[in-house]
């Protein structure tokens, strides 16, 4: 059996592409390569039973030359210390690619959240701020929301955060329930972005959204929230997945019953008037658009040759390797990044930092504008590049994004020209 590729290689293995292409200096690389820092925790919590038990907790912060760095805490199971490198290095090209003033930072726990009562996840929060304590601030680190922490996981991480600070400090953090200081439109903003994302590719490829029949792997936040965009935006969507599998109409899915039956149960394990499918023959579905929306490397070399479809639109975060995404690219099938497509959740937690500096706040049709000019925004400036380098989206992406974070540290003095 073939070793999986982890996350953190399979970034790697794109920095030493674009860094071929684009010439970048040693010093440059030697900067990107590499966290500037990166912390294991051993977090100690309570159990309701009266035990003690250990989780273990990262935080990666990959580069500040942009400014303060920021990125969201995974509460996964399989988290892993190249995880959280991998998704902090993506973080700072996100950061570099919407403009917005900051580098990139991931953090994670290994754990469950399921398997805790409600008491010992405010612990375990609890005590995982207390440990990361001396690097966070919203001058050095901003957390964010991930996957397995909701608006309340973010809400206990800023009192904690407060009681230690001795003070107010909302835009130490993003995520918050509105209550708190957090952002009209966030929950949504990802999958939001995404169909902004998405509408202005099929412009600059001369077509148009409506109409295109979409699949969808992963319905949790993203996926779910994409789904109904896309539905909104006259889209089909035909095939969609959770962790207990896939389901499928040629002729479309009722994505209201669909998202209303999550809400209720969780799971779209008992959508009605759809087919059963594995996620193997998900991928494989003939559609416009594939939105890979779950988790990292779900295409690879070894199913790369049996998706079909034209478009695929990077949800998640690094869900295809760099084998997997060469072997669709020879195949013709058109590839929008996720540091492009998925950052509409990114800018939306920097908008909440900014409300919560000046203590002012937007509504959600404000946030969502602002959304769409950066997401399109970004589109064309990628699609650009990429007709006149004769390169990648990918690429194009990753051009660009390196380009402000080199010109940053060239300018600070970290790196030579």
């Amino acid at each position: 059996m073939n070793q999986k590729i982890t996350a953190f290689e399979a970034a790697m293995e794109e920095l030493d592409s674009a860094a071929r292409v684009m010439n970048l200096n040693d010093d440059a690389i030697a900067y990107l390569r590499q966290p500037r820092r990166v912390i294991t925790v051993h977090v100690p919590v309570r159990m309701d039973d009266g035990s003690l038990k250990m989780f273990t907790g990262y935080r990666s912060q990959h580069n500040n030359a942009l400014g303060p760095v920021r990125g969201g805490t995974r509460f996964h199971p399989a988290e892993t210390v190249d995880d959280v490198k991998a998704l902090s290095f993506w973080m700072t090209l996100k950061n570099s690619l919407a403009h917005i003033p900051m580098g990139g930072a991931k953090g994670g726990i290994v754990v469950d959240p399921a398997s805790l009562s409600k008491t010992e996840e405010e612990r375990l929060c609890r005590s995982y701020i207390d440990e990361v304590f001396p690097i966070l601030g919203p001058s050095v680190d901003i957390p964010g929301p991930d996957v397995g922490t909701p608006p309340q996981v973010m809400a206990w991480f800023m009192d904690e955060y407060e009681i230690l600070n001795h003070g107010y400090s909302a835009n130490a953090f993003a995520g918050k329930p509105i209550l708190l200081g957090g952002s009209e439109g966030r929950a949504r903003a990802t999958g939001r972005g995404l169909v902004y994302a998405a509408e202005e590719l099929m412009k600059q490829c001369g077509t148009m959204l409506k109409g295109k029949k979409i699949v969808i792997q992963g319905f949790g936040n993203l996926g779910s929230h994409a789904a109904e965009f896309f539905d909104d935006a006259g889209a089909i969507i035909i095939g969609i997945s959770d962790v207990n599998g896939g389901k499928y109409n040629k002729n479309g899915i009722n994505i209201k019953d669909a998202v209303k039956l999550v809400e209720a149960t969780g799971t779209i394990k008992d959508l009605k008037n759809v087919e059963d499918v594995t996620n193997d023959e998900l991928l494989a579905l003939k559609c416009d658009i594939l939105v890979p929306a779950a988790l990292q490397n779900q295409l690879n070399k070894d199913n790369a040759n049996n998706v079909n479809a034209t478009y695929v639109i990077e949800g998640a975060n690094g869900p295809t390797t760099p084998e997997g995404e060469k072997i669709m690219l020879d195949r013709g099938i058109v590839f929008y990044p996720d540091i492009a497509a998925n950052v509409g959740g990114v800018f939306v937690s920097y908008l909440e930092t900014v409300q919560d500096t000046y203590h002012f706040f937007w509504t959600e049709e404000d946030v969502y504008r602002r959304v769409e000019v950066v997401m399109k925004t970004i589109c064309r400036e990628v699609y650009t590049l990429s007709q006149k380098k004769h390169v990648s989206l990918r690429m194009a992406a990753w051009i660009v994004a390196i380009n402000r974070v080199v010109e940053a540290m060239q300018l600070r003095g970290w790196v030579r020209k």
